[in-house]
C-alpha cells in the first residue's frame, strides 16, 4: 500500500528507525547540495529545510488511491474522452495517459500531480528529473505548487469542503475497483500530507 509521507527525507528512507535516520541525515544533506547545484538559482534558493526536525506525517493512499487520483486528474481536463469506470493495475495500461506522459503532461493544470513522486519545500512551477537520495530516478516538484493544483482539482470537480474530504480517507481504494471512490481516497490522503508539508516546510514523498 502506498503512503504519502511528509517530513525529513532521512526519516522516510530510514523507515521509521530514528538511529538510522540520524545516520542518513548527512547523506541527504549532501544530496540536497548536489541538487541545488544542478538547478537554476531561483529554485536552488528555495531548497532549504531542516533534516533534523522532529515533525512528520503519513497517510495511506490505499492500494489504488495514487493511481486513481492521477487518472482522475488526467481525465478531468479531457471532456472529449470517455472516463474509465475502474482503476487499472498500472497507469501505463491507459493508452491516453501513457501518451500524455510521453509529452510530460505539457499544458496540464495538474502537471506536478501527474508527473511527480516527490515534492520539496518552495514554490516553483518547474519539475526536475533527478535521482532521489536512494538513487531511484524520479520527477521532483514543489510542495506549494502541488497544494495549489490539488485545490484547483477539488474546485473544478468534487467541490467538497474540508470535512467531506477528511471523510474520504475511509473509502476503499482497490485496483480494479471504482475509480471515483479510489480517487477520493487518494486525494484525501495526499492533500492532508501536502498541507502538513506546506505548513512545516518539509519534503513530501509518495512511496
Amino acid at each position: 500500500m502506498l503512503v504519502a509521507c511528509a517530513g525529513p527525507l532521512s526519516c522516510f528512507f530510514a523507515g521509521g528507525d530514528d538511529s538510522e535516520a540520524v545516520r542518513l541525515r548527512a547523506g541527504v544533506e549532501a544530496w540536497r547540495e548536489d541538487l541545488k547545484a544542478a538547478v537554476v538559482d531561483k529554485v536552488a534558493a528555495q531548497l532549504d529545510w531542516d533534516e533534523g526536525r522532529d515533525a512528520s506525517f503519513s497517510a495511506e493512499l490505499g492500494d489504488a488511491g495514487w493511481t486513481a487520483l492521477r487518472l482522475f486528474a488526467f481525465y478531468a481536463e479531457r471532456a472529449e474522452l470517455e472516463w474509465p469506470d475502474t482503476t487499472p493495475m498500472l497507469l501505463e495500461l491507459d493508452q491516453h495517459f501513457r501518451e500524455a506522459a510521453d509529452r510530460k503532461f505539457d499544458k496540464s493544470l495538474y502537471g506536478q500531480l501527474l508527473a511527480c513522486e516527490m515534492w520539496l519545500p518552495g514554490e516553483f512551477p518547474v519539475t526536475v528529473r533527478a535521482p532521489r537520495p536512494d538513487g531511484a530516478s524520479v520527477e521532483i516538484g514543489s510542495v506549494d505548487v502541488l497544494f495549489d493544483q490539488l485545490q484547483w482539482l477539488n474546485q473544478r470537480t468534487f467541490q467538497a469542503d474540508a470535512d467531506e474530504v477528511a471523510s474520504w480517507r475511509a473509502l476503499p481504494a482497490e485496483a480494479g475497483g471504482e475509480l471515483i471512490a479510489a480517487a477520493k481516497r487518494g486525494y484525501a490522503a495526499l492533500h492532508a500530507a501536502c498541507a502538513f508539508a506546506r505548513e512545516n516546510a518539509t519534503p513530501l514523498v509518495v512511496g
